[in-house]
C-alpha cells in the first residue's frame, strides 16, 4: 500500500469528496506534494505499461483466447480508434509490449 493511501486509511477517510461535492481539504492535504512529480509522458507510459501487463495476464490465464479479442473490445467498447487496429498492434509498434512482457502480442 502506498504511503499516501496508508495515510488516508489511518486518518479514517472513506471518500475524497465532502458532502458539498468539493474535494475534502484534509484529503487534499494528505495527497498533496511529492518530491518527484511525473510528466504527462511518464504517466502515459506507466498507463500503457499497465495495459500491456494486464493484456498479457488475460491471455496467459485464458480469459481471452487471442489479442484480437482484446482489440475488438477496445474498439467497440472503449472507443479505441478503428484505423489503429486495436491496442495490441499499438503496444507492439511502440515497443511497450516487448518492454513489459518480453514479447510482442502479435507475432
Amino acid at each position: 500500500m502506498s504511503p499516501k493511501l496508508r495515510a488516508l486509511v489511518e486518518a479514517g477517510k472513506t471518500a475524497v469528496y465532502g458532502p458539498d461535492s468539493e474535494v475534502d481539504e484534509s484529503v487534499a492535504a494528505i495527497l498533496a506534494g511529492g518530491d518527484r512529480p511525473s510528466s504527462a509522458e511518464q504517466v502515459r507510459e506507466r498507463a500503457l505499461e499497465a495495459l500491456a501487463e494486464e493484456i498479457r495476464l488475460m491471455l496467459d490465464e485464458g480469459v481471452v483466447s487471442a489479442p484480437e479479442d482484446i482489440d475488438l473490445c477496445m474498439i467497440l467498447g472503449a472507443g479505441w480508434p478503428f484505423h489503429l487496429g486495436g491496442i495490441t498492434p499499438y503496444l507492439d509498434h511502440t515497443g511497450i509490449a516487448e518492454k513489459v512482457t518480453g514479447t510482442r502480442f502479435r507475432l
